[in-house]
């Protein structure tokens, strides 16, 4: 197939656009122009070494027409220094080297294909694509301190910009772990194990090597210190040996198991409120008795133990003193219900008094982050004679002294309570284990004037049964025997008769199986002695149910 001639662009007038339909007689003529403007382009079409024809492009320019949306935009003439070519096509007929085509009649407008050679050039100028850079290839480039050619940036990256540039990457980790392929072992598995690695354990350190510091602690705790020990191992059989040979003999002490789940600073409070007795009248500070039950309860305990040289003798009556000091035994200081705020501030007032001393252990590893510099280097507080004005200092803290005690023996009474963090009848937020004291408060905020009553009739009849072993002067939650002190619920539904509380049996059930299903009344059907009825009683200590009554003095009985 022969080649086409290339078009020859016509100059353009100043004023307007020309015809595209007006085509002179003169153009349709061949002539010499048209044929030296043919070879013209033709050896230039060959000796650019392009593949325009091979491709199908036979032509630099298309007549396009206006019903074919679709195709590439308008025409870009590229001349550079080219001042004498027109840059604004116009559409002519096509001119062969024998005889003219027919023109087209219709209104087109020259479109430019892609890939097409710029008329009257022998090369098309091409620009170089330059590859997108990945996010992640620019930070390593950034990393490395080279641009985008491999070579040494202006920028210069430190060591600190590398290690927080490679730390932010995701670690790649597999979520799979060897502990899961184990099978849990049985509780008779768990038994002979423990049986077998004792033995070993115990040659390792056994609880007698401990003895030998005995004197140091002791000493410690005489200066004012309070002890926290850690190591591996559990630590529970060590302290109670130091605590019933050396402690015990010296003053009070209360042991708190805080691995026990669901232990809160409340029962803390009231398990030394209950053990020892302390008395209710204590007389509180203007900021302590407005404050919530927990700080008063605290505050009782702090003045309870105050050096008894401290108190003012005109003051003597309003601020009982215990004769021993205090020791608080806690195992595992740091169980989740004890990192409290609350908790802490609480502890912490207890440990700066003079005459209580905190012997806790803990064995998680993060737990001396509870204790701020402030906490663990605050002394107790000192008065002098005849100091006490009432006021407890703001000052708080434990002035920890802490003790390497690793046994490497295991956490057999630590785990066991595990089991019971499920079980809902031993829950302390459960209906059947009792309710705490500030929930009787609330209880009796929102009762009838004849349950107030009956409730205070209860309360009265159970103070009246307590012994004097403070043994029974804790709380005591739902169990199959009643405790010593239950009341028999058909004596108080006589009482209630008599007292024109509830006359009728119908009514009598109504009001006590009202406090039974918000837990604060429980009952058995078998008392200590092992005989058999309806025992009811209130699941509270003695300290909880004199506070309770105080509260009561309005309501009659």
């Amino acid at each position: 197939m022969p080649p086409r001639p290339a078009k020859r662009a016509r100059p353009s007038s100043p004023s307007a656009s020309p015809d595209p339909l007006a085509i002179n007689e003169e153009e349709n003529e061949p002539s010499a122009s048209h044929l030296v403007s043919f070879l013209t382009g033709y050896a230039d079409h060959h000796s650019s070494g392009s593949s325009s024809d091979e491709e199908g492009d036979h032509d630099g320019f298309d007549l396009h027409s206006e019903d074919d949306d679709d195709d590439d935009d308008d025409i870009d003439v590229d001349r550079e220094g080219d001042d004498d070519i027109n840059t604004t096509p116009t559409k002519r007929a096509k001119t062969g080297l024998i005889g003219n085509s027919t023109p087209n009649t219709r209104k087109t407008t020259p479109r430019k294909k892609k890939g097409s050679q710029t008329p009257g050039k022998g090369t098309p100028r091409k620009t170089p694509n330059k590859r997108k850079l990945d996010p992640l290839e620019i930070l390593e480039r950034n990393i490395l301190n080279q641009d985008e050619e491999g070579q040494e940036g202006i920028i210069r990256v430190s060591k600190s910009d590398r290690y927080f540039a490679f730390s932010a990457r995701s670690s790649r980790t597999s979520g799979n772990s060897y502990s899961a392929l184990a099978k849990p072992l049985s509780q008779i598995q768990y038994d002979d194990y423990i049986a077998s690695s004792s033995k070993a354990r115990a040659k390792l350190y056994p609880p007698e090597r401990s003895e030998e510091r005995y004197d140091q602690w002791e000493l410690e705790i005489q200066q004012g210190f309070n002890l926290l020990y850690y190591g591996f191992g559990s630590k529970r059989t060590t302290i109670n040996r130091f605590v019933e040979q050396r402690l015990s003999k010296r003053g009070n002490v209360v042991v708190i198991n805080g691995y026990f789940p669901g232990l809160s600073i409340r029962d803390i409070l009231n398990s030394i409120e209950d053990s020892l007795s302390v008395p209710q009248d204590i007389k509180l500070s203007a900021s302590s008795s407005t404050s919530t039950t927990i700080e008063r309860s605290a505050s009782r305990i702090y003045s309870y133990f105050l050096p008894p040289e401290a108190i003012p003798v005109t003051r003597k009556k309003d601020y009982p003193v215990a004769e021993n000091d205090l020791y608080l035994i806690i195992h595992n200081v740091d169980s989740p219900s004890l990192r409290k705020p609350i908790a802490l501030s609480t502890l912490s007032l207890l440990a700066t008094s003079p005459r209580i001393h905190i012997i806790a252990t803990f064995d998680h590893l993060h737990t001396p982050i509870l204790f701020s510099p402030s906490l663990t280097n605050t002394p107790s507080h000192q008065y002098k004679s005849e100091g006490w004005d009432g006021n407890i200092p703001s000052s708080r803290g434990f002035n920890w002294i802490y003790h390497n005690l690793t046994t490497y023996s295991p956490y057999t009474t630590e785990l066991s309570y595990l089991k019971l963090s499920a079980s809902s009848s031993l829950s302390l937020s459960s209906s059947n284990n009792g309710i705490s004291e500030e929930g009787a408060l609330q209880i009796l905020k929102s009762v009838p004037p004849m349950a107030a009553r009956l409730l205070k009739l209860l309360l009265i009849k159970q103070s009246q049964n307590l012994p004097q072993d403070p043994k029974y002067h804790i709380a005591y939650p739902l169990n199959q025997v009643s405790p010593i002190f239950a009341v028999d619920n058909d004596i108080l539904q006589t009482l209630a008769k008599e007292k024109f509380i509830a006359r009728e049996e119908e009514r009598y059930d109504a009001l006590i199986g009202e406090y039974r299903d918000h837990g604060l009344v429980v009952e058995a059907a078998i008392d200590s002695e092992g005989r058999t009825g309806r025992w009811i009683w209130v699941p509270l200590g003695k300290a909880a149910i004199e506070r309770v009554l105080a509260t009561m003095k309005e309501v009659e009985v």
